[in-house]
């Protein structure tokens, strides 16, 4: 799943959802030539509460096989960058402290574009090629 091999390539354009009013979701599907695994999906998930702190997950058969939490706080770490892998022979996950994803800031805003460049690198390592124009902008915010 998580190689060159699997052809993961995204389909269409990111669109957006507000479950709460401050909790938003971007999402577009994915497409792999790997049996039984044809369809899953990319994620991003901002909450206006804690902007600096996005979380992005690749979901297959609506099992998390990847999951990037920006500056969040895991065991045994101190708040701060990191992913999950999930481990099919025991269907839990690992945690690992990555060094592809650009730096956010702790703050109360986030740059411009901050958004895209970390579900990009994020994207890349689970091996998903995004198609040009793919990137939408939530209503109301430009990030």
């Amino acid at each position: 799943m998580l190689s060159h091999l699997a052809e993961a390539t995204a389909v269409g354009a990111l669109t957006w959802d507000s479950k709460r009013s401050f909790l938003h979701t971007g999402q577009i599907q994915v497409q792999t030539r790997v049996q039984g695994c044809e369809l899953g999906k990319l994620q991003v998930v901002v909450n206006d509460l804690a902007p600096s702190e996005p979380r992005c997950q690749y979901l297959v058969n609506d099992v998390p096989i990847r999951r990037l939490d920006v500056n969040d706080v895991h065991r045994p770490w101190p708040r701060r960058t990191h992913k999950h892998r999930y481990v099919p022979e025991t269907g839990k996950d690992d945690a690992y402290i990555p060094d592809d994803i650009p730096d956010v800031p702790f703050g109360p805003t986030v740059a411009p574009g901050t958004y895209r460049r970390v579900f990009e690198a994020f994207a890349a390592e689970c091996w998903v090629t995004l198609p040009e124009g793919y990137w939408t902008e939530r209503k109301g915010v430009a990030r």
